[in-house]
């Protein structure tokens, strides 16, 4: 008897503990931002037991992802006269125009243009030089020109942004270099990649916190264009200003963000000397660059760094005596963007800082949160600079330097 009601015993307390739910497994992540604490909830019937965890944090990658392969090209030509076209796999033969004996080259698989019309079979583009250009369809796979009618604001949906990211200069425009020989132009391009990948997953947002979540609460953006690729062997290329607008307008995309680092600061500044600048006569390109300011203080702010910067570091702008836009990328652009200047590659400690992952994730989750804040909500921004505009020198022309040529396609 006593041997039974022990064996009894023994199966009450198995199936009791069967009963319970398991606790989550640690997460390890590397990034800087503590994660919020949530434990796990847990509902119990007599039938069923269902458990709830919370969403994870995003593992900070050591890189970006790899660049998509180059695309399949249409099958038939596209109806819109506007866009973008991404030259499909083998490359595309590129003409200055239609009754051309030759092309003037065959473009690099992968290499993005902008659309600015169409004849029948043909599409008109601007090439990398700025320079015009003609490309039949079923060498490219063509994007449309994006027609959703709803403005950035409360309840926009995220899944129709149309977004551009700017890697600042590329090939032998470098940009600034560091004290250790840190590269302005790669370090923009990892970070513009980083931002991509986040725009093209769902993630959920700890808004508290800042942290950058796997979750479901905001949907992949719709569209995410990159200026410039991550360059295969022989298409490290700098784009013209024109150019990086037109893809934008082309597009007509509802955000252009072009992302560099900074050189040259006052001094030493009271945390970090993060700039935006923005367009003088746009009220939806200046709410953006104050998020952005107000995402990059948040998140660059956990780090430890001497930090530098100009007396009026925050959202301004930069215009010539005449009171336009200097920068012309802001100048140039029919839609929202801003220059990102978000750490002063020339200081050692910030230098240090943007050589690693964690940084450059952490500058690429600030325009992430800014982008979803600048399109689904009516948030306004701060860090606004209210003093006299800086005036100097003349307009950029948005014409590249004379080493700009179109990435060819390499030989069989």
């Amino acid at each position: 008897m006593h041997r039974f009601s022990l064996l009894l015993l023994l199966a009450l307390v198995a199936a009791a503990c069967q009963g319970e739910a398991a606790e989550p497994p640690t997460t390890t992540t590397m990034t800087t931002i503590a994660p919020t604490t949530t434990s796990s909830t847990t509902t119990t019937s007599t039938t069923t037991t269902t458990t709830t965890l919370p969403p994870t944090p995003t593992t900070i990658p050591a890189a970006p992802a790899r660049d998509a392969p180059a695309p399949e090209a249409d099958a038939s030509p596209p109806t819109a006269s506007r866009g973008a076209a991404v030259v499909a796999a083998g490359g595309a033969d590129l003409y200055r125009d239609r009754e051309a004996a030759e092309p003037y080259v065959r473009a690099h698989e992968g290499l993005l243009f902008p659309i600015v019309g169409r004849d029948g079979e043909w599409l008109e583009l601007l090439d990398h030089c700025n320079d015009p250009g003609w490309v039949r369809f079923d060498q490219v796979a063509f994007s449309p020109w994006n027609t959703t009618t709803d403005r950035p604001g409360a309840g926009f949906d995220f899944s129709d942004a149309v977004i551009v990211v700017d890697p600042g200069h590329g090939g032998p425009n470098i940009g600034a270099v560091g004290p250790t020989g840190l590269i302005e132009k790669e370090v923009n391009l990892d970070i513009a990649r980083r931002t991509r990948d986040l725009l093209n997953a769902p993630h959920t947002v700890d808004w508290e916190t800042g942290e950058i979540l796997d979750g479901s609460a905001i949907p992949p953006a719709g569209q995410v264009w990159l200026t410039r690729p991550e360059g295969p062997e022989g298409a490290d290329i700098e784009t013209g200003l024109t150019f990086r607008t037109t893809i934008a307008d082309s597009l007509n995309a509802h955000a252009l963000v072009s992302i560099h680092n900074n050189a040259a600061p006052d001094g030493p500044y009271d945390g970090p000397g993060s700039e935006v600048y923005h367009q003088v006569t746009s009220t939806e390109s200046k709410r953006l660059s104050g998020l952005i300011v107000e995402e990059m203080r948040r998140g660059f702010s956990l780090f430890e760094a001497d930090w530098v910067g100009d007396d009026d570091a925050g959202a301004k702008i930069r215009v010539g005596e005449n009171g336009v836009d200097i920068y012309g990328i802001l100048r140039l652009s029919d839609i929202p963007a801003v220059i990102a200047e978000g750490a002063y590659i020339s200081n050692p400690s910030e230098e240090a800082l943007l050589a690693t992952p964690e940084f450059r994730q952490a500058y690429a989750d600030a325009v992430y949160r800014s982008l979803v804040r600048f399109l689904t909500t009516d948030d306004g921004g701060s860090g606004f600079v209210d003093v006299e505009p800086f005036t100097a020198g003349g307009l950029s022309s948005g014409a590249p330097v004379q080493t700009c040529t179109v990435a060819a396609q390499p030989d069989e």
